[in-house]
């Protein structure tokens, strides 16, 4: 019985300490990444050695961007925004001017105006 009644207290004491990691706030990322990615931008035009992190920091917000469409037409029960793309480079094109001039906001923003400006096009 004693056995069984030590699991238990180290059960409980596990989950109490998983309990109080959970409810530590985890550093939102994507604060930085506009005024990153303009940086990057800037420098790729004059030094090849970051056009590799260009590329990386262009996928990854491409990736952030079609992860925040799916849920946004997921959750509306609605056709995917990102079809009434006009082009395949728009969303990089897009998403890096308004990261210049809102270089104070996050990735999410940028992603969620793009968004709505693609909600705002007709359907094709």
């Amino acid at each position: 019985m004693s056995s069984m009644k030590n699991t238990i207290v180290l059960l409980a004491l596990a989950l109490s300490l998983t309990h109080a990691h959970s409810q530590q706030t985890v550093p939102n990322l994507g604060e930085k990444v506009c005024p990153l990615w303009t940086a990057v931008v800037d420098r790729a035009k004059t030094d090849e050695s970051v056009k590799d992190q260009l590329l990386m920091m262009d996928w990854w917000a491409m990736g952030y961007l079609k992860g925040m469409a799916t849920s946004y037409a997921h959750f509306n029960k609605i056709e995917n925004p990102l079809l009434k793309m006009r082009g395949v480079n728009e969303s990089t094109d897009w998403m890096r001017a308004y990261c210049r001039v809102n270089s104070n906001k996050a990735i999410s923003d940028a992603a969620i105006a793009f968004i709505a400006e693609l909600e705002s096009r007709p359907s094709r």
